[in-house]
């Protein structure tokens, strides 16, 4: 494991995600235990504190022991699920909140499950609030919680009591993140990925982008590009919460003073990398598995919502099955793990081993809408499948050793194609064409146990199609 030291301090950068249902004590929390406020930090949206919500992903910073923990407060509102996504790809470890007074909601269990489908293995579940309820109350919260989380696959799992009211718990809150905390194996030697979360003016300096390194280094003077914007900018100054620095690198939450960008164009899902080494792509193959919990259909031409990084946009869904080496689109499937097309509504930036998580948002949410996750396989240029038509006909006649069916084909030049193809009847019975019979399209078919006239027989045939989005 690559532990690696930031700042004057010699400190490790941690992330750590501040999840759970809307008011559910989150950015309560964070004021509590926090020392330092960044972008979009601590509800300062206009409109968080018009509604008395979190909207937006909000940063906010403490020292605890060798570490410097960046706390990642994602929204608990189900219409804003795509921002706790977003969070979810920076972050190493998450504190899961649930309010004593009101125990796990539908959004808990859909951050459990965004958790778990960005590779997080440890989670600390905060029980807020508890000065409102007694001991017993409190007792029958974390079993509700212990049981949801029975059938997860968290490495470790911390239960921590708290009141940010009365400050109750918190230093043993900060004691079991000291447990729990496992930075993840930084990349520091990679072409250089940043996910940006947020992009303004500041006056005097002009366009500063914010976000956590995932991979590699940069440093000031350093010649940087704004995918998939085909921007490119050298990097002015370098700032982790207000303290400048000559250098960054993976696991650095950072500012960087971009001038030469507008940052009316810049949007959260960007990417600040190294030049040439993101593409956008509106097409994706993606290997998903499925989330047992969703019990919706995955059916051909489906629309749904993808996130792949910070980026969010509509797709088609196109489940496939590869038969002798084709991708055969499959009109639906139920299988836990499956390949997919994704086309995009409109184009993403995508890198090598990009996570995707697909939802249908257009479920209430008092359902489960996380349909799986998975990884970015490959993104084409183009997508074109084999898709399945299957063509019916009837027995016609029987012969000594063989039968004719008709309607398979409608002329002879085609009936010819079809010599040693399998067919079957309605009922099962499996043959093989042995050759075209007249001009009329009819086939000499033998099957493997007596069939009679009338009976239906049926023919798979592949027709090779390419898929965009939109179109059929």
């Amino acid at each position: 494991m690559t532990q690696r030291r930031t700042m004057s301090r010699g400190l490790i950068s941690v992330h750590v995600g501040l999840m759970g249902h809307i008011d559910h004590g989150k950015t309560a929390l964070a004021r509590a235990i926090s020392e330092k406020v960044s972008t979009a930090g601590l509800d300062k949206h206009p409109q968080s504190q018009q509604r008395g919500i979190t909207i937006d992903l909000g940063f906010t910073m403490f020292v605890l022991d060798r570490y410097m923990v960046t706390l990642v407060d994602a929204p608990g509102h189900a219409d804003l699920i795509r921002s706790v996504v977003a969070g979810a790809n920076i972050i190493d470890t998450a504190i899961l909140t649930v309010a004593a007074d009101e125990g796990p909601k539908v959004q808990t269990g859909e951050h459990i499950i965004v958790l778990e489908s960005m590779g997080i293995d440890s989670l600390i579940v905060a029980i807020t609030k508890t000065d409102l309820v007694d001991d017993a109350h409190l007792d029958r919260v974390e079993e509700q919680v212990r049981s949801v989380l029975s059938g997860t696959g968290f490495r470790r799992v911390e239960y921590v009591r708290v009141s940010s009211k009365d400050g109750v718990g918190i230093d043993d809150l900060r004691e079991s993140l000291l447990r729990v905390i496992l930075p993840r194996k930084r990349d520091t030697k990679g072409p250089l990925l940043l996910p940006i979360d947020h992009a303004f003016l500041v006056k005097g300096h002009g366009t500063v982008v914010t976000g956590t390194v995932l991979r590699g280094s940069l440093r000031i003077g350093d010649l940087v590009e704004i995918a998939p914007l085909d921007m490119s900018a050298r990097v002015r100054s370098i700032q982790t919460f207000g303290e400048s620095r000559q250098t960054a690198s993976a696991g650095d939450r950072v500012g960087i003073n971009v001038p030469e960008v507008d940052s009316a164009q810049v949007s959260r899902g960007d990417y600040l990398c190294e030049p040439g080494s993101i593409r956008k792509s509106d097409k994706l193959f993606v290997r998903i598995e499925r989330n047992p919990l969703y019990r919706g259909r995955m059916s051909q031409r489906m629309l749904v919502s993808v996130s792949v990084g910070m980026a969010t946009t509509t797709a088609e869904l196109i489940p496939f099955a590869m038969e002798n080496g084709r991708r055969v689109a499959l009109d639906n499937t139920d299988s836990s793990f499956l390949d997919v097309a994704l086309l995009l509504n409109s184009p993403v930036p995508v890198y090598e081993g990009a996570r995707a998580l697909l939802m249908r948002t257009d479920l209430p949410p008092t359902q489960m809408r996380i349909m799986g996750h998975g990884t970015v396989v490959d993104a084409p240029t183009t997508v074109t499948m084999w898709r399945r038509k299957t063509r019916e006909g009837v027995v016609q006649r029987i012969r000594e050793d063989d039968v004719l069916v008709a309607g398979l084909a409608p002329r002879r030049a085609l009936a010819d194609r079809l010599k040693g193809t399998s067919v079957w009847t309605e009922n099962g019975v499996e043959g093989v064409i042995r050759e075209a019979f007249g001009t009329r399209g009819v086939v000499a078919v033998t099957f493997n146990v007596p069939v009679s006239p009338g009976d239906k027989v049926l023919l798979d045939q592949l027709k090779e199609e390419a898929y965009r989005f939109g179109t059929r």
